[in-house]
């Protein structure tokens, strides 16, 4: 750029323009540039905005909106006035000195020098508080599994549209749903769903819907005058059952859910409280983010909601008498519900368990119906309702001791059982587990209801049986080489699981929907498959046709296909998947090739697999590299869900095809 300056000729006076470079300025401030001036960009304020007392801020010109000049300054000054927000607030907080003393109840005793020195280095925002936000770390997406290393942070790249110099927050609240709907999709959460997380008294939940939907009005109060927990419970149930309940147009649906979800975390910090009504929030927000794992993060939340238990002791039941029954009965479903979704979620990673099958020291709850619950005990007479959720425990405990062995090398059980001796013993509880479940199936198909819970747990059965033969007989850290024989009952049941989630992800309303656990497994079990058909060639060829192969493949894309309909960055785990197998696949078709025109001079390819043979090991673990935990820097192809709830339908009912009982058109 060149401006012209007024001058004169040393010879003959004649005027002159002389020229003058003027270097570009990168950062020119939003002001300067609406007013197509010069900007020094001086740093934190350029001298124009300076001058005129204006603030002085970047321009982004992806988002067509202003930004801060400095992400670090900007950062900055924001902690410092959260900081001060806190020092100033009026809220009585919980010390750190006072957790200590009411921290693990197995933990030593703090001498005072040791307790004071934890003291001083312990600080508020560390989540020791009473009253405590929700650390920003865990409400980010959780990473779809990647067989591969992947880095590309957009964060900082303003011309990407979801860098968080674009962050446009949106939200639907609960009191823009129409009553009727909000009615229905409280009802599909009460009779559907409470029942395998039971964390929450359905009382509880029932008042906090009637705070903001009255009973008899037909319109719900305004959100001014509603708790900010009621806000927050109501709104993560509407957004559970919205995903569940809807047929046609999932991703708008999501879209709606999503909405909902932001609106609950703006409750964030008068919720989540370190308490046990803090940690119940903290359980239904995990279970919205099993049916939507870009919202957050949900490594870090179970692992936050675990400390939260041995911080208040619910690893351990108290004596009786301590407290009434109602409260140890809810006690025990709280921790129940946290460390099931601990497991779910540490397995699906194949990363360390916090809290084993051996530091645990309390029943399971009661399964009667809370209406049976009381303070000076329980009414057995009563119907059985959490039934799936007991059932859904008894499983965990034998995947989490599969994991600590298998993959983190924890003991086995007793020391004079040999591991293999341990794998039969498991495949035998395992077993037993899935024909309890399909007999006490057989035996409750009276009620409509009841068999529609019973008949969604026998298909999870059937899955979860199934994935742990993936667990035993696939390759794992602490047996790398395990017999064919065993591998080839991997392969089988790998693809057994691609093609029950396939069912599951297609049945009728009303039934859960998760994502999360049907993308990790099935995830794992294709590696699996992959690494015994790379690695057994000859087994296979001699079990299998190449059309049964290619068929059992397809499953697997299948599978990926129909769940990034719900979470789309799975569509990363079909391009991985299809990657991997297109490369298995032309290695065997190469082996099947040269197997056909040297059958006759090479026998040893076309033998008959004997059980002997079968007993040989294969060591796979090399075969392809496979990394079964979440890629942290893999960027998604996902839709941007921030503003799809901005559609509101005008009838709900045919919008989503809920089949509610009403014919009225709902408006919105």
């Amino acid at each position: 750029m060149e401006i012209s300056i007024p001058g004169t000729c040393e010879h003959n006076n004649t005027p002159m323009i002389k020229t003058q470079r003027v270097r570009r300025r990168a950062l020119t401030c939003a002001r300067c540039r609406h007013r197509k001036i010069t900007c020094d960009a001086i740093s934190p304020s350029c001298s124009s905005c300076l001058a005129a007392g204006a603030s002085c801020v970047a321009w982004n010109s992806a988002a067509k909106s202003t930004a801060p000049r400095s992400i670090v300054r900007y950062l900055e000054e924001r902690i410092a006035a959260l900081e001060s927000s806190v020092t100033s607030s009026p809220c009585s907080l919980r010390s750190a000195e006072s957790l200590y003393q009411h921290s693990r109840a197995d933990g030593p005793s703090l001498s005072g020098g040791i307790s004071h020195a934890l003291l001083d280095t312990t600080t508020s925002f560390l989540g020791l508080t009473q009253h405590t936000r929700l650390a920003g770390c865990v409400v980010a997406p959780t990473k779809v599994p990647s067989a591969k290393d992947s880095f590309s942070l957009s964060d900082l790249d303003e011309n990407n549209p979801r860098t968080i110099l674009n962050q446009q927050p949106s939200h639907l609240s609960p009191t823009s749903v129409p009553v009727q709907v909000a009615r229905f999709l409280f009802s599909t959460y009460i009779t559907r769903i409470i029942h395998q997380y039971p964390f929450y008294h359905v009382s509880d939940v029932e008042q906090a819907f009637s705070a903001i939907f009255p009973d008899g009005c037909d319109r719900p109060i305004p959100e001014s005058h509603a708790e900010a927990r009621d806000i927050y419970i109501v709104s993560l149930i509407m957004a559970i059952s919205l995903s569940t309940a809807a047929r046609n147009k999932q991703a708008h649906a999501h879209g709606l859910a999503t909405g909902l979800f932001k609106k609950a975390m703006l409750q964030v910090p008068a919720v989540l409280s370190n308490d046990l009504s803090g940690l119940q929030a903290l359980l239904l927000l995990i279970q919205y983010t099993f049916l939507n794992p870009s919202v957050a993060n949900l490594w870090l939340l179970t692992g936050v909601s675990s400390e939260a238990c041995f911080d208040m002791g619910l690893h351990k039941d108290l004596p009786d008498g301590a407290i009434d029954v109602a409260s140890k009965d809810l006690r025990r479903r709280i921790f129940w519900c946290a460390w099931e979704m601990e497991v779910a979620v540490s397995a699906g990673f194949q990363r360390p368990i916090r809290t084993l099958n051996k530091y645990i020291n309390v029943p399971f709850p009661t399964e009667y119906d809370d209406r049976a619950v009381h303070q000076h005990g329980i009414a057995t007479t009563g119907p059985k309702v959490k039934f799936v959720s007991r059932r859904i425990w008894l499983f965990r405990q034998i995947e989490s001791e599969i994991i600590s062995i298998l993959y983190q090398d924890e003991p086995l059980p007793t020391d004079s059982m040999s591991l293999d001796q341990w794998l039969i013993d498991v495949d035998k509880r395992i077993s037993q587990w899935r024909h309890e479940v399909h007999q006490s199936a057989a035996q409750n198909q009276d009620d409509p209801l009841v068999k529609l819970q019973w008949d969604e747990i026998s298909l999870y059965t059937d899955i979860a049986y199934h994935y742990i033969l993936v667990l035993m007989y696939g390759p794992s850290p602490r047996l790398k080489s395990p017999p064919r024989r065993n591998l080839i009952k991997a392969f089988e049941a790998g693809v057994k699981v691609a093609t029950g989630y396939w069912e599951q992800a297609n049945t009728e309303f009303g039934k859960i929907k998760y994502v999360f656990h049907p993308c990790y497994h099935t995830f794992s079990s294709a590696v699996v498959f992959l690494k015994v058909l790379q690695s057994c060639k000859a087994d296979i060829a001699h079990l299998y046709t190449s059309e049964e192969v290619e068929d059992y493949a397809l499953c697997f894309s299948r599978l990926f296909s129909t769940i990034a309909e719900r979470w789309p960055a799975a569509t990363l785990c079909l391009e991985e998947f299809d990657r991997l197998w297109g490369t298995v696949k032309k290695e065997y078709a190469d082996f099947l090739q040269l197997k056909e025109i040297n059958s006759l001079t090479q026998t040893w390819l076309g033998h008959s697999v004997s059980p002997d043979d079968l007993d040989d090991t294969t060591d796979i673990s090399g075969d392809l590299n496979f990394m079964p935990f979440f890629n942290t820097y893999t960027t998604t192809t996902e839709s941007d869900w921030n503003t799809a709830w901005t559609v509101m339908p005008n009838d709900w009912n045919a919008e989503f095809n809920f089949g509610m009982d009403f014919t009225d058109s709902v408006g919105a």
